[in-house]
């Protein structure tokens, strides 16, 4: 399977993913996996005007992500798949995509979470499913950009 990233960033597509991750991981094509901006034209067109031109955008519900990554011609392409939440992440693994590694860039503060890292604010459910991920052999690595050192935290949610 070509996903050269998955990542967990509740911002999906912004400056720290178009400027800082792309350049490294050189994707053909970035996924957006989120049930809601599947269906939201406003969002969809938002989200690919900040893309540039040379790299293709792709906005799909989690599991249609899940039927699609294994098809061409996505499984022809080296992919970054942005996740919104650690639930998605958990349902992408759990509809049989095998990830080894899951990249935590930003799960910002919400009422209700605990810092695990300045960029990484869980919930009691969000650490819930990052348990999962782990339980089922998936590395968790806190990364905001390729220029800071990545960090496994998955002794931080077990």
């Amino acid at each position: 399977m070509p996903v050269k990233l998955a990542r967990i960033d509740d911002r999906l597509i912004h400056g720290q993913v178009v400027l800082g991750w792309v350049p490294v991981i050189k994707p053909d094509r970035i996924v957006v996996a989120c049930d809601r901006v599947a269906t939201s034209d406003w969002e969809r067109r938002f989200y690919s005007s900040c893309v540039p031109p040379e790299v293709r955008t792709s906005f799909y519900s989690v599991e249609e992500t899940a039927r699609r990554v294994v098809e061409e011609p996505l499984a022809g392409e080296q992919l970054l798949i942005l996740l919104e939440s650690a639930e998605d992440a958990w349902k992408l693994v759990g509809a049989g995509i095998s990830l080894t590694e899951v990249n935590v860039g930003g799960l910002h503060y919400r009422e209700g979470s605990i810092e695990l890292l300045p960029f990484v604010f869980v919930t009691p459910q969000e650490r819930s499913f990052l348990r999962e991920l782990v339980k089922r052999g998936v590395s968790l690595s806190a990364q905001d950009v390729p220029s800071n050192p990545a960090r496994v935290i998955n002794s931080l949610v077990v």
